[in-house]
Parts: structure tokens; sequence; C-alpha cells
């Protein structure tokens, strides 16, 4: 672990892996950050304080997952807003992953008023609908560029394959909640 942390350059990071605590974010150069993600996954450090593009770009398994706000700065309106929840459950999905451990522990420190909203998707299934009707035109184009799709048959049957399909199926009223693009078929 000492010939790891010996080329480390940023100050801070060699500080905290001196008490078993890796930091992880995008102002490290990519020799610390590579550093840091062999002693956490090697088990040479218990502790990894990241950010949460983390939970996206690597995967990281632990046993105890803390999710410290549930806000960010965003540059473009100048306020703080909320992680999107799929952002949330993605930082929280690393905790207990079956194939590196037998249980995992999730904490979200969240303002007091928002407890109940992320209470209600512990606990209650996470609404999934289908977004393809605003670009099946798209993807039917390129099948019919492909050669997918040669018919009226060939696109219904496409069609009938997606997920989109099984939620109208289940929901007709879901077509007339967007607009429909133009449909362009040759």
């Amino acid at each position: 672990m000492e010939l790891l942390c010996g080329g480390v350059r940023e100050t801070n990071l060699k500080l905290t892996l001196a008490f078993g605590i890796g930091i992880h974010h995008a102002g490290l150069t990519e020799k610390d950050r590579k550093v840091v993600e062999e002693l956490f996954v090697n088990q040479k450090i218990q502790i990894l304080v990241a950010t949460s593009t983390l939970a996206w770009g690597v995967n990281f398994p632990a046993h105890l997952v803390v999710v410290k706000g549930t806000e960010y700065f965003d540059g473009k309106t100048r306020r703080y807003v909320d992680f999107p929840i799929t952002d949330v459950l993605q930082m929280m999905g690393r905790a207990g992953r079956p194939q590196f451990d037998d249980q995992g522990v999730a904490m979200i420190l969240v303002h007091d008023v928002k407890k109940h909203f992320y209470k209600k998707f512990l606990y209650e299934p996470f609404p999934v609908e289908s977004n393809l009707l605003e670009v099946l035109s798209d993807h039917l184009n390129a099948e019919v560029v492909a050669g997918t799709i040669c018919s009226k048959q060939d696109a219904m049957d496409y069609i009938t394959w997606t997920y989109f399909f099984r939620r109208l199926v289940m929901n007709p009223s879901v077509l007339w909640k967007k607009p429909q693009p133009n449909m362009l078929i040759g």
C-alpha cells in the first residue's frame, strides 16, 4: 500500500489514505483515481468518499453507501436542484451487491421536508414508462434502412417486441399523453 500511496500527487488524498480513507472526484489526476479505485476494490481501504458520478461510471460494490444530500448546484439555473431519483437509486444500488456481499445498507441524508418523498421510493415500486413513442419514427426508419423492416407487417412485428407495446396494451391512454411525431416510413 505504501508503494501505491507514494506515487499519489494530491496532498489531501495522501493524508486520507494514511487513515484508510480514499477520496474520488474529477479534480484528481487519472493516476490518483486509479490508485484509489485499486485500493478500494482490493479492500486495502474500507472507506471511499466520492462524488455522485462514481455511481454511474465505475462498478464499485460497497457494504454501506451514505448519500450525503440529494441536491447539487446547477450552474445554468444558479440554484440547487434535486438529483433525479434514478441517480439516487443508482448510488444506493452500490450497497450489498449479491456477488460481493450478502447484505448492504444505504442511508440517505436529506432535508426533513423530503424525507417522505424518498421513503416512498424505498417501499413502493418505481414507475417505469416507455419513451419510445417520442422517437419511434427514428427507430422505424433506421430498421427500414437496415433492411430489418420491409413491410407494414414487419413494422407491426417490430413494435410488438418493444416495452412500449406492452405498456400500450396495459394503458392505451399513454398515446394521448404525448405528442405523436410524424412517421416517415418508406
